[in-house]
């Protein structure tokens, strides 16, 4: 632990830590100062001067100092709301908004703006200057995830640190001197690397956004719920943030010291295609008597007829997609010794993305957890040549006959029965019966990520009519088949 020191902040005595600037210990105290240089995960600079709060140590009259480059010393006494502060945030205000565009009606960054915000706080809404605002680069392609609108860029150097000090992976600078200095990547090459979604979160002002966001919503406009991502058996904290209760149209990180700080990779981030799926499976859907087609059930009948295929069937097996949750796995793992089944994971093989910062490489994000359970791990391969195996087969959880292979499930023999509980339907004939389920942003429940740490999902949007979550499912056979066990017994 750090060691602390005594401080006085607008009034109140205050522990601040030695090793982290002043504005720290502001911001901990919960006393608002502005800023737009300073990230806490990020060096401090002291480039946008904003951050000013007036300190008094010992027997020196009170000065006015920018807080992100100032250290915490013991009796320093600390107003953020001294005239003298407020003045000369006013005047870094100016200075700033001298050759700010008035793109706030189209700006992505609009409602989360802290340009915006410290502006109306400040009360800084007129100028002094006459001059043109410079004419620089709108739109300016950075690659295939970012935007730069050199206008709005106020060159607090965030992107270029970001960068530095996170991926390791320098690309960007700030070229050129004085007014003439823009923020531009190296040589003008395109960026590169699983990171840069980042760089839209750390610009406080919009100068960078993101091309897949990109005049998608307005950020009143979403809906915004804390989850975990389901992309990699990291498990790092996210914001899932839904549209008016319908698309997912962003998710983003949120601040968890112990997984992933402030950040996460641009392949959970743009993992928005599973989970807008324009055609759901809504219900359930049974196999029609000719063979050819399926025909509406409703869920409860569709248990009763699946419980019906499991008892007539001896030799099952069930295949669990690693997006299941903790408490579905439990009850899959009921369910297998209720009839006496095996229940497997499908196990992905490595996606080649693994880094030292924050993706491993595995694509299931509740691996541990299930196999914690008792799920034997295994490669679509070999779970396709078990299946085949047996008289019957239980497939649960979104995305888990994709994970199989689609091949794999039509080429299974039309004697056995085959349920599927997934999101999306395999209308064939091998295919006896399915029934919709809710996927990660439509139910609740756990997952334990590669370091055993205990990850929470919430819904952040309600699940299409007549998807049930797995749990619920596998909860209602369970059920159903303790009544048939009774009646025989």
């Amino acid at each position: 632990m750090s060691e602390t020191v005594e401080i006085v902040v607008n009034g109140r005595t205050v522990q601040a830590r030695r090793d982290k600037p002043l504005i720290h210990a502001c911001l901990q105290a919960e006393e608002e100062v502005p800023h737009y240089c300073y990230h806490p995960g990020l060096s401090p600079v002291g480039s946008c001067r904003i951050c000013q709060v007036e300190v008094k140590q010992g027997e020196m009259p009170p000065r006015v100092m920018a807080a992100c480059r100032t250290p915490v010393a013991p009796g320093m006494v600390v107003d953020t709301e001294a005239a003298g502060a407020h003045d000369a945030r006013r005047e870094c205000l100016e200075f700033l908004l001298k050759n700010h565009p008035l793109d706030c009606p189209i700006c992505d960054k609009a409602g989360e703006c802290t340009l915006q915000d410290y502006s109306f706080a400040e009360g800084q809404g007129e100028g002094q200057t006459v001059e043109p605002r410079r004419q620089l680069e709108k739109r300016k392609d950075l690659g295939d995830v970012i935007v730069l609108d050199q206008e709005r860029c106020i060159l607090c150097s965030r992107c270029v640190r970001f960068m530095e000090e996170v991926p390791k992976t320098p690309q960007l600078c700030i070229g050129g001197r004085g007014s003439h200095s823009v923020v531009e990547t190296w040589a003008d090459r395109p960026l590169e690397g699983n990171y840069q979604g980042n760089l839209a979160d750390v610009c406080p002002v919009g100068a960078l956004t993101l091309k897949k966001f990109r005049f998608q919503a307005r950020v009143w406009n979403l809906t915004k719920t804390a989850s975990t991502c389901g992309e990699c058996s990291r498990g790092c904290s996210t914001s899932v943030e839904v549209l008016r209760r319908g698309e997912v149209k962003r998710i983003r990180p949120r601040y968890n010291e112990e997984v992933n700080r402030w950040w996460m990779c641009d392949t959970g981030r743009f993992a928005l295609e599973p989970l807008n799926q324009p055609e759901r499976l809504q219900g359930g859907r049974v196999r029609s008597g000719s063979g050819v087609g399926t025909e509406p059930v409703a869920n409860e009948d569709a248990l009763e007829i699946a419980r019906d295929m499991l008892l007539t069937h001896e030799r099952a097996l069930l295949v669990a997609s690693p997006w299941l949750t903790v408490e579905e796995g439990a009850q899959l793992v009921a369910l297998g010794k209720r009839l006496g089944a095996r229940p497997v994971l499908v196990s992905p093989a490595d996606n080649g993305l693994g880094d030292d910062l924050l993706h491993t490489g595995d694509p299931c994000p509740n691996r541990k957890g299930l196999t914690d359970l008792g799920l034997d791990a295994l490669p679509a391969e070999e779970v396709a040549t078990l299946a085949a195996e047996h008289d019957a087969v239980v497939l649960v959880g979104e995305r888990v006959a994709e994970l199989v292979g689609l091949d794999a499930v039509t080429a299974l023999p039309t004697s056995m029965r085959v349920v599927l509980l997934d999101t999306v339907l395999v209308d064939h004939p091998t295919v006896d019966l399915a029934i919709g389920v809710a996927n990660c942003v439509e139910r609740a429940g756990h997952w334990v990520n590669q370091s055993g740490e205990r990850r929470s999902i919430l819904p952040a949007r309600q699940a299409p009519q007549g998807t049930w979550s797995p749990e619920r499912l596998l909860g209602g056979l369970l059920e159903l088949l303790g009544a048939s066990t009774e009646v025989h017994s």
